[in-house]
């Protein structure tokens, strides 16, 4: 704090988040975070959503947080979106900061509400990824003024696929509350809602019903795993469109009362104490927020190799790693953290030390606010 004051003069920033809603999802998550954490700090920050707002807008209101929506929906508002940019205009922000999905359309409006100083942070692709996905990303990259990537394999997708200026990305990774998401003592709690047992072994998944998730593989590899570990529970915790088809898969391959949907848990950084491995299926990520929470919380952790993830758990010192896609190899990965009970717990310990030293929702939030200060600064 000292330096920052040194260097800017404590100099209060308005700063305006625009993405498309706030459904409870990773970047809405660290969006949301990084609100609360800049306003802790003394600057003026609000959060624009385009599409509508969701549970963490009615939170962040609750908490008496300003989100508004400003609808700009279709294609045809990353051409003009007159309603946004009088928005912008009206806001007058030192700093626009968007996020995936409201890249384009975002930035172009706060260039024409003239505002002087855009940020923006890229999560990770969508699924399927649009075929003129990188001609947006190129477009939008000239009304930006830096580009984040949170990992280090999107930073290479941006610059050496679509082709921005290596000078204009940088990587700031996610950052997760320490104090937050930390050990703790098993409550057995978790055990109690899904009606089992506290000696099942409880694996979980943390993270929308969306198909990039692709959490239908994750319950094939849970089916394989029940030949081997009879004895496991899997919990998958979150909301959204796949729920359906996901309860009707559990129905048909015999999975009732081994396999659960537990819904949304606004408890979720007390339910990964009674977690005894974590797991992750997706095909696409950037950084994902789930596994930084479940590596604090001291759960061992295993997932597909996408995005980020492999840099996280150092490829495989601090977790177990499978190829997306592959229900045999998770289901493998699985079997191998349960059955190493020794590992699982030095596993955990070095996880939790690696985010402490290095993930620190501290340390995300000291990298943007000097973002922000250079940035509007024209340095």
């Amino acid at each position: 704090m000292e330096a920052r004051d040194a260097m800017f003069g404590a100099r209060r920033l308005k700063v305006e988040m625009v993405l498309p809603e706030l459904q409870v999802g990773g970047m809405e998550v660290m969006a949301a975070r990084l609100t609360r954490s800049l306003t802790s700090r003394g600057h003026d920050v609000g959060i624009t959503c385009i599409v509508e707002g969701g549970p963490l807008a009615d939170q962040l209101r609750s908490e008496g947080y300003r989100v508004t929506v400003v609808r700009a929906p279709g294609l045809l508002t990353n051409i003009r979106a007159p309603s946004l940019e009088r928005w912008l205009r009206d806001r007058e922000p030192d700093v626009v900061h968007t996020h995936s999905g409201a890249w384009l359309k975002a930035v172009r409006a706060a260039r024409r509400g003239t505002v002087r100083c855009v940020v923006h942070t890229e999560h990770g692709l969508f699924d399927p990824e649009p075929w003129y996905g990188g001609a947006l990303r190129r477009r939008a990259a000239r009304y930006t003024d830096c580009v984040v990537a949170v990992s280090d394999p999107l930073h290479a997708m941006l610059t050496r696929r679509d082709g921005l200026d290596p000078e204009q990305v940088r990587v700031i990774p996610n950052g997760v509350d320490i104090n937050r998401f930390a050990p703790a003592p098993r409550t057995g709690d978790l055990h109690r809602r899904l009606g089992i047992d506290d000696s099942t072994f409880l694996i979980g998944a943390v993270g929308r019903l969306a198909p990039v998730k692709n959490h239908a593989m994750l319950l094939e590899a849970f089916a394989l795993l029940g030949a081997h570990q009879p004895n496991a529970a899997l919990v998958i915790i979150g909301d959204g469109t796949c729920r359906a088809a996901l309860q009707e898969h559990i129905s048909s391959h015999g999975l009732t009362g081994r396999a659960f949907l537990l819904g949304e848990a606004p408890d979720v950084a007390t339910l990964y104490r009674d977690l005894d491995l974590f797991v992750l299926s997706s095909r696409h990520e950037g950084m994902p927020m789930s596994v930084l929470e479940a590596m604090a919380s001291g759960v061992p952790v295993v997932s597909t190799s996408v995005g980020g993830v492999p840099d996280l758990l150092a490829h495989g010192r601090l977790g177990w790693l499978a190829p997306s896609d592959d229900a045999v190899a998770l289901g493998e990965a699985m079997n191998a953290a349960i059955e190493d009970e020794d590992h699982r717990r030095t596993v955990a310990l070095e996880a939790r030390s690696e985010v402490v030293e290095r993930y620190s929702e501290d340390t995300m939030l000291e990298r943007y606010e000097r973002l922000y200060y250079m940035q509007s600064a024209g340095l």
